[in-house]
């Protein structure tokens, strides 16, 4: 079997799902988006900020659509460079509470919103080779058939794998080998826990605690790859032990029973550099990735998949003006989010000697 289509979307996360609708709701352009799996329980990009409602609303999604399903988040607390926790109350931004995601029921709204503009959904497919000659021809396995999609213009949204980049070999600025280690709990009966995040520093990295909707949190530990790797961390006791060894993320770990789940993300900074003429480019982390200590995660993700689909449209149009700015602006953000990550990272000093906070330590624009 075969489909033709205007434009293919690699990808239906929040990126690809927010060029999607954007295409879907903004022109008359035949969409399709290409989904790998179904979406589990456990993704990360738990919390986001106010600031997230307005593009949201961009995409015909209302912010009453969310707060009755995802939990409101109303601080973010953060022990960086001493002991004592410090809160910033959202309350008092001017843009009200943010929200606790629940990312399976957050990406299929997403997705639904898409299918409901028009794009065509294939969801679980898996690619099996992809030709570029001009247009682009997909060929993919969905409910055990396989398929050929053609298409004029294709959006890269895979994520870090980042499939047509690095089929297209685009020059890649990668800035470190961040990873995070993810547990996932029942919150037990009687446990009651603030709606806020919670950062904490430590020797070799650092630690992000969450509360989920259904009674969940998670707690992460964020470190370099090779680091981690020397910790065995993986290991349910040595995971207790380290956490233990906190002060502020142990009073609530010290509560929690065996994880539901363990899950490795890889979260380094990245930024590659995308084509303005040719008849595809990338959005979310396939074109910049970034540290989550910026909290430029899922925002990032649907803004720049927003601009990806102003992009395709400019093609179509035969204006690369659009395209060339996005190219140009991820990496200004890039240099940008640098500096404020050098920033953040500098304000805590009191481990000199430790590998982690020594990498960190030089500003990445000066070497």
């Amino acid at each position: 079997m075969t489909e033709n289509f205007d434009v293919v979307i690699i990808g239906g996360g929040p990126a690809g799902a927010a060029a999607a609708i954007t295409l879907g709701r903004y022109t008359k352009l035949k969409v399709a988006i290409i989904e790998k799996a179904e979406f589990d329980d456990y993704r990360a990009g738990e919390s986001v900020s106010p600031s997230i409602f307005t593009m949201l609303a961009y995409l015909g999604i209302e912010r009453p659509q969310l707060e009755n399903v995802h939990l409101p988040s109303y601080a973010h607390a953060a022990a960086w460079g001493s002991t004592e926790l410090i809160v910033r109350d959202l309350l008092f931004t001017g843009q009200g509470n943010g929200l606790h995601l629940d990312r399976q029921k957050f990406d299929t709204l997403l997705l639904t919103e898409a299918t409901n503009r028009g794009v065509i959904v294939y969801q679980p497919a898996s690619l099996v080779e992809i030709n570029h000659d001009g247009d682009w021809q997909i060929e993919i396995i969905t409910n055990g058939n396989e398929l050929l999609l053609n298409s004029r213009y294709l959006i890269d949204c895979s994520g870090k794998i980042a499939v047509i980049v690095k089929m297209k070999q685009c020059r890649v600025h990668k800035e470190d080998s961040l990873i995070g280690l993810y547990a996932y709990y029942n919150v037990p009966d009687g446990l009651v826990l603030e709606q806020k995040t919670v950062l904490e520093t430590t020797l070799n990295g650092w630690y992000y605690m969450t509360p989920l909707p259904g009674k969940k949190v998670a707690i992460a530990f964020i470190t370099d790859a090779d680091i981690l790797k020397g910790l065995d961390l993986n290991n349910p006791d040595s995971w207790l032990s380290h956490g233990m060894g906190t002060l502020h993320i142990a009073q609530t770990l010290r509560h929690l029973n065996t994880p539901l789940a363990f899950k490795h993300y890889a979260i380094h900074s990245r930024v590659a550099l995308l084509p303005v003429k040719d008849n595809w480019t990338a959005a979310g982390d396939a074109a910049t990735c970034y540290d989550p200590i910026s909290s430029m995660g899922i925002g990032n993700a649907i803004s720049s998949g927003i601009t990806s689909a102003r992009v395709a449209e400019g093609f179509f149009n035969g204006n690369f003006e659009v395209a060339q700015s996005y190219s140009r602006s991820l990496l200004d953000h890039f240099e940008t989010y640098l500096k404020m990550r050098h920033g953040f990272y500098t304000a805590e000093n009191r481990w000199p000697d430790s590998l982690f906070w020594q990498r960190r330590s030089k500003n990445p624009l000066e070497r």
